[in-house]
């Protein structure tokens, strides 16, 4: 079964510090701001598909008929799991959408800290509005995952969260141990709780060492390209949300510059058949012929 990661919208009332939302802001100074066609990717998705809501610039539940794609995508039997940081929505819109989810369906709030720390990367969230959005969401049958990445910060509230997850009623409490620390080391924790593999991957590359990985990609199932792949909010699709983010999108064959691949132009099936597609993922199969941004994500230690 095919699988989607789609980006509703680039809002988001956010400004953590390490988004590519944030990046493209300090670097340009305006903000790029789009929401997915609601007919456009319900018509594309289908029936009968996992569906992850989260996005590389923006969070999920601000797109302005959120509650309707969710409705829309319920009726055509996916299954949907949502991220969010779960600020800035009242009690009315989270009782709404627990009548929207069922069993099948899981929410990932994304909270990286307590009360006296979480906004101090998720700069602008509101512990009470998260609070009240967990409450009422635990109402409903779906399943709830705290997902917290651990800085140099919070790294003593581990414990202690875990615990008030499971007071709250959440079903998983789930670690993050991050990479992204190279634009800013003030937040990096202690080295046992730093994911070190993207280095080791990117300073292989740079020494051209590449029989010390292996690759193995996420967006493969069975030999063939149906995980979690990316629809961005102007409706570009990527093989992964890593492709799909600034760092690489304008340098890929998937570039939204070449107007190739919107989801309102074109089906998945013609997508995955045009040629430099097909091209690509055969590439991912091997780690020496693989794109650069597969062998930092998908690269595994050989051995």
């Amino acid at each position: 079964m095919v699988s989607f990661h789609i980006e509703p919208t680039s809002k988001c009332t956010l400004e953590c510090p390490l988004c590519d939302r944030t990046w493209f802001y300090s670097k340009f100074k305006k903000r790029l701001l789009h929401e997915i066609d609601v007919d456009s990717v319900i018509k594309f998705i289908g029936h009968n598909k996992h569906v992850h809501m989260c996005g590389n610039n923006g969070d999920p539940i601000y797109h302005t008929n959120f509650l309707d794609l969710c409705v829309r995508l319920k009726n055509n039997n996916c299954n949907l799991r949502i991220t969010t940081n779960g600020s800035a929505k009242k009690s009315d819109w989270w009782k709404k959408l627990s009548n929207i989810v069922s069993e099948n369906d899981e929410i990932e709030y994304s909270i990286d800290g307590l009360k006296d720390t979480n906004h101090i990367y998720r700069k602008n969230s509101n512990w009470q509005q998260i609070l009240d959005g967990i409450s009422n969401m635990r109402k409903s049958k779906i399943k709830m995952t705290w997902k917290f990445i651990v800085f140099k910060h919070n790294q003593h509230q581990i414990d202690e969260a875990e615990v008030l997850s499971k007071e709250l009623g959440f079903d998983n409490f789930k670690l993050i141990r991050s990479d992204r620390w190279n634009d800013s080391v003030n937040f990096m924790p202690e080295k046992k709780f730093v994911n070190t593999l993207f280095d080791e991957i990117q300073k292989s590359l740079s020494k051209d060492q590449n029989d010390k990985f292996i690759l193995k990609p996420k967006c493969m199932e069975n030999n063939l390209p149906t995980n979690a792949l990316y629809i961005d909010a102007e409706g570009d699709f990527y093989p992964c949300c890593w492709m799909g983010s600034y760092r690489y999108k304008y340098k890929t064959i998937f570039s939204p510059r070449l107007k190739q691949f919107n989801i309102k132009n074109t089906k998945l099936s013609d997508i995955l058949e045009f040629k430099e597609v097909k091209k690509f993922f055969e590439s991912t199969k091997q780690f020496t012929s693989a794109h650069e941004c597969c062998k930092l994500q998908c690269g595994i230690k050989n051995g």
